[in-house]
């Protein structure tokens, strides 16, 4: 359920993403083309795609950190149910076998 939550959370910046990156290689593309004055523009766009890309990177990872840090506190409380479990059943099993 979480990994839902979180695919729907990162579909949209992912779709940026991959625009963003078809963007950074037409550009690079354009930057070989061009002569020596239009290339410094293209170089100036390129720029800009990649800061583009690197924020819906950021937005991406700041996601997956947050669904980490969700996940993890389940994991422990999950552990600490299996090891309280694991202990009563230890208790009991002991006041069995001493009747």
């Amino acid at each position: 359920m979480a990994l839902k939550a979180l695919f729907a959370k990162l579909r949209p910046l992912v779709a940026g993403g991959a625009s963003a990156a078809s963007g950074l290689r037409k550009r690079l593309a354009d930057l070989r083309a061009d002569p020596s004055a239009d290339r410094l523009l293209a170089l100036e766009k390129t720029v800009e795609l990649q800061a583009q890309l690197n924020e819906t990177l950021d937005v991406q990872i700041t996601i997956v950190q947050v669904q980490l840090a969700k996940l993890r506190r389940t994991v422990q409380l999950l552990v600490i149910v299996l090891i309280a479990t694991a202990t009563l059943a230890a208790i009991a099993l002991a006041a069995a076998l001493l009747r």
